[in-house]
């Protein structure tokens, strides 16, 4: 059976280069472009074994905002989730520390910051799952 994985991000470029990379690695990929759309694919029976998820998308924190909401939805809090985005190259500033994980203010296992190379996002996400079976 193939993994699954859901890719939330409002930029259909990159979403494109992520579904193509992991589809050709045997994924099953689905996107959403936003948290509520997310929640709408989970809900629907997409059950993926990890999401990657950005931070910003149409113009506010929505992806801090769906990890928190995931976390809180007994059905969906145990996948895991590999944070991408530009928030920190944009802005100067991001949540990135020595270990940027936090369970209430960024409840996700992986932060990564774009641009990311196609091979390192794929090697990261096959990372996330081996530690989570």
């Amino acid at each position: 059976m193939a993994r699954k994985i859901l890719v939330i991000d409002d930029d259909p470029d990159l979403v494109a280069m992520i579904k193509l990379g992991l589809e050709a690695k045997g994924f099953e990929v689905a996107t959403a472009a936003s948290g509520k759309d997310a929640m709408a694919v989970l809900d629907g029976g997409f059950g993926p074994d990890g999401i990657v998820l950005d931070v910003m998308m149409a113009g506010r924190a929505d992806g801090m905002i769906f990890a928190r909401q995931l976390r809180k939805n007994a059905a969906h809090k145990h996948i895991p989730i590999l944070m991408l985005t530009g928030m920190r190259e944009a802005t100067g500033f991001g949540p990135i520390k020595d270990d940027p994980r936090d369970p209430v203010f960024l409840p996700v296992d992986v932060f990564l910051e774009k641009p990311i190379k196609r091979d390192v996002l794929l090697a990261k996400i096959e990372e996330l799952l081996a530690a989570h079976r």
